[in-house]
């Protein structure tokens, strides 16, 4: 009786490690610090990958719905845009340390050349894209 229970607890944990590693994009991983939240958030987005984007965004519901109306707004671009993005490079124009769980990043990439500035808050121990901060700028850089 007691190897029945060890082997279904067996067998539940890995049913469970396989459910969680199918659910999570390949290269996903956690953000260390708001310049690697930053970074993979970006790199998403210009590589047309949303669903990865969207790990990195904050858990609020304007975040996300903003962040919703954008992709299927880029998902319609030209194709040769589309190409030019996955290919561009992000320029990091500067980065400011507003506490020590926000940050803004103003940043450009190489095809589109617009300086562009993301908020990267730390909320429930982890480094999230606070989307609507582009759109609202409701911090000042100086």
């Amino acid at each position: 009786m007691r190897t029945n229970l060890v082997s279904q607890i067996f067998f539940t944990t890995i049913g469970l490690f396989f459910l969680w590693a199918c659910s999570t994009p390949e290269g996903f991983s956690e953000p260390e610090d708001p310049m690697d939240a930053g970074r993979e958030f970006v790199r998403s987005v210009l590589d047309g990958d949303y669903e990865k984007a969207a790990l990195y965004l904050s858990n609020d519901s304007e975040d996300l719905e903003l962040f919703k109306r954008y992709s299927q707004h880029m998902k319609k671009r030209p194709q040769d845009e589309l190409l030019s993005l996955r290919s561009a490079s992000i320029i990091v124009n500067k980065v400011e340390q507003v506490n020590d769980s926000t940050s803004i990043i103003n940043y450009s990439n190489s095809f589109t050349k617009k300086p562009t500035e993301i908020k990267v808050i730390r909320a429930e121990g982890k480094w999230r894209v606070d989307f609507s901060y582009t759109f609202s700028g409701n911090l000042t850089i100086e």
